[in-house]
Parts: C-alpha cells; sequence; structure tokens
C-alpha cells in the first residue's frame, strides 16, 4: 500500500538501514494510504476494470533512482546482479517491479481522493511546491541529465503523495483506531535462554541465590548472546509472555518452556513508557492499514494503472553514475511529517 516505497528490504523500496529506514518510512505513504478507511458510504461496485494512465518515466525515474542510489550507497552496486528466485530474478528487476508497485498504489489512491471530494487546500498546495522547489533545485547536473525532469515534474509526484497522505487520514476519521496501553505495553527483561529442561533448572537455582548476578549467570550459561530485550504483547510465545508480563520489576521468574527452549528471565522493567509509546503508534497504523484494505481493495479491483508495454527500458540502470540523489522521500516526511 502507499506509505511503502519501493524496497527490497521488506518486499518494497528502499534500503533498510540507518537514513534510508527514515527515507522509506517516509514513502510508507502507502502503507500509511493503506490507511483509506472509514470512507462514509463507502465506493461504488465497479462492473468493468477501467484504465487510468500511470506515471511518465522521466517521473517514475525519481522513485526508481532514489532507490536504486540508496541502495548503492549501502550495497555497492554489485547488488543488482543478484539473483533473488528460482526463476531468475535479478535484484534489479525485482526493484523495478516494486517501484511499479508503489506508483500504481500512488496514482490509485491520489485519484480515488479526487472522486471523494479530497483535495489539497491553499497551504498544502504552498507546501508542496517549496518541497517541490527545494528538492528540484538540490538536483545535480548529473541527476538532471539522468532524469530528464522539471520541478513541474517534481511537482505533481509531490502533489500526488501530499494527496494520498491526506486522504489517508481524512477516510480513516471515523474509524476506531484506538489502542489501549495495556495492549501497547512494552517491558524491559533479561533473559536465559537454554536448551534442556535439567540445565534450566539448575541455573534457575543459582538465580535464587542471594547475591546472585543474573546478567553474570545469562553470559555464563545462556546459549542467546542477546541477554537484554524488550518484550510487547504478540512477539513472543504464549507461556513466555504470561510469565513476562506477571512479573513485577526486580523479579525472576521460574523455568518457562516455549517450544524446544527453556527461559528464565528477570523483569527489569515493568512498563517501557517510550517503548510503549512507540508500539501503540505502530498498533494504530497497522489498524488503520486493515482498516483501508477494504475500499482501497474493492476500488483496486475496478481500476488498472497503465505504464506501457516494455516502460522500464527506457532507464537505463547501469547507467546514470553520476545521479546520486537520495533524499526524495526524506524530504517529503520534513514538509509532511504526518
Amino acid at each position: 500500500m502507499i506509505g511503502r516505497d519501493p524496497s527490497i528490504a521488506g518486499g518494497r523500496p528502499g534500503a533498510g538501514k540507518g537514513r534510508r529506514a527514515a527515507a522509506l518510512a517516509g514513502a510508507a505513504l502507502l502503507g500509511a494510504a493503506a490507511l483509506l478507511t472509514g470512507c462514509q458510504g463507502g465506493l461504488p461496485i465497479f462492473s468493468r476494470v477501467k484504465e487510468v494512465e500511470g506515471y511518465p518515466l522521466n517521473q517514475a525515474m525519481i522513485v526508481a533512482a532514489t532507490e536504486r542510489n540508496c541502495y548503492q550507497e549501502a550495497y555497492t552496486d554489485q547488488l543488482w546482479d543478484a539473483v533473488l528466485d528460482e526463476e531468475g530474478t535479478t535484484a534489479e528487476t525485482f526493484l523495478l517491479r516494486q517501484v511499479e508497485v508503489f506508483l500504481k498504489e500512488l496514482k490509485l489512491v491520489s485519484q480515488m481522493a479526487e472522486e471523494q471530494g479530497i483535495g489539497l487546500d491553499g497551504e498544502e498546495q504552498a507546501l508542496v511546491a517549496q518541497l517541490a522547489e527545494e528538492y528540484y533545485s538540490g538536483l545535480t547536473e548529473g541527476d538532471l541529465a539522468y532524469l530528464g525532469v522539471t520541478q513541474e515534474d517534481v511537482e505533481i509526484l509531490y502533489g500526488d503523495y501530499a494527496l494520498a497522505d491526506k486522504a489517508v487520514t481524512e477516510l480513516t476519521g471515523g474509524a476506531d483506531l484506538e489502542v489501549s496501553d495495556s495492549e501497547a505495553k512494552v517491558i524491559g527483561l533479561q533473559q536465559i535462554e537454554v536448551w534442556d529442561e535439567a540445565t534450566a533448572e539448575r541455573v534457575w537455582a543459582l538465580a535464587q541465590e542471594e547475591g546472585a548476578n543474573f546478567v553474570s549467570i545469562a553470559r555464563e550459561y545462556s546459549v542467546n548472546p542477546e541477554i537484554q530485550r524488550k518484550l510487547a504483547r504478540g512477539e513472543g510465545g504464549q507461556a513466555l509472555e504470561e510469565a513476562a508480563f506477571a512479573l513485577a520489576e526486580g523479579e525472576v521468574s521460574g523455568v518457562i518452556q516455549s517450544g524446544q527452549v527453556y527461559y528464565i528471565v528477570k523483569c527489569v522493567d515493568d512498563y517501557d513508557e517510550e517503548a510503549t509509546r512507540e508500539r501503540k503508534g505502530e498498533l494504530e497504523l497497522l489498524k488503520k492499514e486493515q482498516a483501508f484494505q477494504e475500499i482501497y481493495g474493492e476500488y483496486e479491483s475496478g481500476h488498472t494503472v497503465v505504464f506501457g508495454e516494455n516502460f522500464w527500458d527506457g532507464m537505463d540502470f547501469d547507467g546514470g553514475a553520476d545521479c546520486t540523489t537520495t533524499n526524495f522521500f526524506e524530504l517529503y516526511r520534513e514538509y509532511f511529517p504526518g
């Protein structure tokens, strides 16, 4: 969905580490746009599929080149010939497919917004224009020669992005997106993980001794070197979660069997406020995405975006060595933090 940029990592366009992750979070518009729910009255049922004209190649290349360059920064250009599956799909082919999916969703969501009477107000349009000017003015000669875009091209793409983003917010306004603190609660643990019950019982006894240093015991016996961890609901096995969330700060659990693994955990923070707040935001976003699926899925089933046969043949993926732009999504989120 929109809100997701075309990244290979995670099945959508974008590189997955550090600044890349932030950039793609921006592109998470469709993920965000996956948020078009709560639409009053719903959408009409279509008896036939309507064709929608996609973006021209130079506008599409803004996204494709951004993603390509971000990946190359992280992994070098040797990445693109890597074969990802038994069908022989290369990383280059996969990335371009993901970019195309992103652009199709962006086009459909922005069009659906217009049909629902949602538009950018004067202030938002001014922001889009200012954003496009800043991005365009930051392009190098090498960027411009490779992309072949004008400032108007950039403004069109940013305008659709902002419109889809706004539609997500407005059309989900009536949906129940509330997440309780209990549902989102995250706790901090120290853990010891072993593979047999006898060892687990012996380690547990050591942890009960007066003055026992739980971390030192974990370093000696745990098969998992990650001793410190945060745990949220739904992220661990049922037995582990039930035992861990029942602990008060400073308490040590009994032996917990979860599948083939045995745990002993110590609660070091029975309410991690910052992590809980972040988790709450993630769960609310997930609810928005799930709510949007019904509306967007119905709309998508009646429309197809047409880019033309062999659309990407017009992009020399291995060329444009002087094109280094990477901040298209990052810059958007500076203007529309959402």
